[in-house]
C-alpha cells in the first residue's frame, strides 16, 4: 500500500511532517510518496537508507497556503503539492493522500480531479469522538463546507450513517441535528430548513443540543462546517484545559496527590482519547478516493496516525463501501428494510 503525503502547506515546517511519515512507513510497513521539495527532503532519507525502498519523493516547492483562495489556489498553483498529491491518487500511484494543509482547497482539489460519489453533491469532514457511554459518534461535517444548503446536510446524515454502519459496526446508526434547542423549529435558518428533510430520514432522532452530544445514543450528529469545527476544537481545547487544572489542584493537597496516583492511568486514557494527535485525521467522506485531512498544526506524532487513519480507510475500501451503502439503501428507508430483513429471520427462526 503506498500512501501520498503532503508535506507542505501546513504550520510545521516539511521535515517535520515527512518524519511523521517516515516513522508510518517503519510503523505500518507502507510505502510512501512525500509530495514536497526534494533538496529538503532527501537529507532525511540519508539518515535512514534502509526507507530508500518504500519511500519516493515527489519534488515540488509550491505549496497551497492557508491564507490562499481555495478555489483560486486549485487553478493557479497546478504544481503544488497538494494537487500533486491528489493527482497521483487519481492516476492510481498510490491508494490514499493525506494532508495537514488548506481544508478548503484539499476538498476543491479532491471534489476537481477525482470527482464526487453518486449522488453526493458536497463531500464532508466526518470526525469521530468518544461518548460517556463508552461508545464513539461521527460529527460531520467539520470544516469543508462553511454554507451547506439544507439537502447537503441531508447527504451528511446519510454517508454518516453509511459510515457508521459499514466501518464502525453500528446496526441501526441514529442520526441529531445539532441545534441550540431540541424544539423543530429552533435554530438558524440552515436548521430551520433542513430539520424537515431529515425527518424523512429513518433513524432521525430530531434536533440535539451540544451538551448532550457526549451523553451517547446517537451515533451521527449533523451540522455545517463553520459550527462542526468550532465545537471539534472547543471540545479539544476543553479537554486539554480540563486535565491542566486538575493536574494543578492535585499538586496542592497530599490526599488529591495520592488520589491522582489512582487516577492517572485512567486520566491518561481519557487525555489520549480526546487528543487530535493520537486521531491525526478526519476522512473526507463524498470522494472517489480515500483523502484524509489533518490538522494544519499536525507534528511527527499526528501526522503518523492520520497515516495510520489513512491506512485502516484502504483497508476497509472506505469510499467503494460509501457509494455501495447508498446505492444499496436508496438514501432513504433503508433502516427500515435493514429493521424487516432481521425480523423476517428472526421469524423463519
Amino acid at each position: 500500500m503506498r500512501i501520498v503525503l503532503d508535506t507542505l502547506g501546513g504550520d510545521n515546517p516539511p521535515e517535520e511532517v515527512a518524519a511523521g511519515g517516515l516513522e508510518a512507513v517503519e510503523r505500518f510497513k507502507i510505502e510512501l510518496l512525500l509530495a514536497g521539495p526534494e533538496k529538503r527532503l532527501a537529507p532525511l532519507l540519508e539518515e535512514r537508507p534502509h526507507l530508500r525502498d518504500r519511500v519516493t519523493i515527489l519534488d515540488t516547492a509550491e505549496a497551497i497556503t492557508m491564507e490562499d483562495s481555495p478555489a483560486e489556489a486549485v487553478r493557479r498553483k497546478r504544481n503544488s503539492s497538494l494537487i500533486k498529491g491528489i493527482k497521483a491518487l487519481k492516476e492510481g500511484l498510490a491508494e490514499a493522500f493525506v494532508s495537514p494543509g488548506n481544508t478548503g482547497a484539499v476538498m476543491a482539489a479532491a471534489t476537481l480531479h477525482l470527482g464526487r460519489l453518486p449522488g453526493i453533491d458536497r463531500p464532508g469532514i466526518g470526525a469521530t469522538l468518544p461518548t460517556l457511554a463508552g461508545g464513539r459518534f461521527l460529527l460531520i461535517d467539520v470544516g469543508a463546507n462553511t454554507d451547506p444548503t439544507p439537502q447537503h446536510l441531508k447527504q451528511f446524515a446519510i454517508m454518516g450513517q453509511v459510515y457508521m454502519h459499514e466501518v464502525l459496526g453500528v446496526a441501526e446508526p441514529k442520526v441529531g441535528l445539532l441545534n441550540i434547542g431540541s424544539e423543530p423549529n429552533k435554530g438558524n435558518e440552515l436548521a430551520r430548513k433542513a430539520y424537515p428533510l431529515l425527518t424523512n430520514l429513518e433513524g432521525f432522532v430530531g434536533n440535539v443540543e451540544s451538551d448532550r452530544i457526549l451523553q451517547g445514543g446517537i451515533d451521527v450528529v449533523v451540522c455545517d462546517g463553520f459550527v462542526g469545527n468550532i465545537l471539534l476544537k472547543g471540545l479539544e481545547g476543553a479537554a486539554v484545559a480540563l486535565f491542566k487544572l486538575m493536574k494543578a489542584s492535585i499538586k496542592k493537597d497530599l490526599r488529591a496527590k495520592l488520589g491522582g496516583l489512582l487516577l492517572e492511568p485512567a486520566l491518561r486514557r481519557l487525555a489520549a482519547d480526546l487528543d487530535p494527535k493520537q486521531h491525526g485525521g478526519a476522512p473526507l467522506l463524498g470522494v472517489k478516493g480515500v483523502v484524509i485531512i489533518a490538522h494544519g498544526h499536525s507534528d511527527a506524532e499526528a501526522i503518523t496516525n492520520a497515516i495510520r487513519v489513512a491506512r485502516t480507510a484502504v483497508e476497509n475500501r472506505l469510499p467503494k463501501r460509501i457509494e455501495q451503502g447508498i446505492a444499496k439503501r436508496g438514501g432513504l428507508g433503508w433502516l427500515a428494510s435493514l429493521r424487516r430483513r432481521r425480523e423476517g429471520r428472526k421469524e423463519a427462526e
